[in-house]
């Protein structure tokens, strides 16, 4: 009889190859979308595929980000973070908040148009969406946060293609 792990002890299973199972995620299409801070801690900002909503009554989102990115303390700090979904036309944006231009913090935000909605993180003005949110857990997962929010705004953009990213490439989608 196999001895299952407990639930808090997963981490404890002999894990997959590594770099089998990035490449089997390589192959899952995702949105991209940049996730902002802005407050005492100043201001931070990733690129992220791990995006999702959680409920809608309240209305919460959910996104992941590695535990060592200084962005992740500044979010967690500002109580605040905004996930804007992006449109084909901010690929270079992408990269930019990827981390793939050696641009840092505040520094990535002098690339794009920015405003801000109710919890002052800053929202990007070419997203197909906004979703403003207020921190209100994390949830630590080995190398990463799991970042939760109830939204307190959301910004629906005027269209266009939706950024895709798969097989380690950019690609788009039309939305109707």
């Amino acid at each position: 009889m196999t001895e299952e792990p407990a639930p808090g002890n997963a981490h404890l299973a002999a894990p997959i190859d590594a770099g089998r199972f990035r490449e089997a995620m390589s192959r899952v299409t995702g949105a991209v979308h940049i996730v902002t801070t802005d407050g005492p801690a100043g201001l931070g900002g990733i690129t992220a595929t791990a995006v999702t909503s959680i409920t809608l009554e309240p209305p919460m989102m959910l996104f992941c980000i590695n535990k060592t990115s200084r962005s992740a303390a500044r979010m967690k700090k500002n109580g605040v973070f905004c996930i804007n979904t992006l449109t084909a036309v901010d690929e270079p944006l992408s990269d930019i908040f990827a981390g793939r231009t050696h641009q840092h913090l505040d520094e990535r935000f002098a690339s794009g148009t920015w405003t801000k909605l109710a919890t002052g993180a800053p929202v990007l003005t070419s997203a197909l969406v906004a979703f403003d949110c207020r921190f209100t857990e994390a949830k630590e997962i080995a190398t990463h946060l799991i970042m939760i929010g109830i939204v307190e705004a959301v910004e629906i953009g005027s269209g266009g293609e939706a950024l895709l990213y798969a097989r380690r490439k950019y690609g788009s989608l039309m939305l109707g």
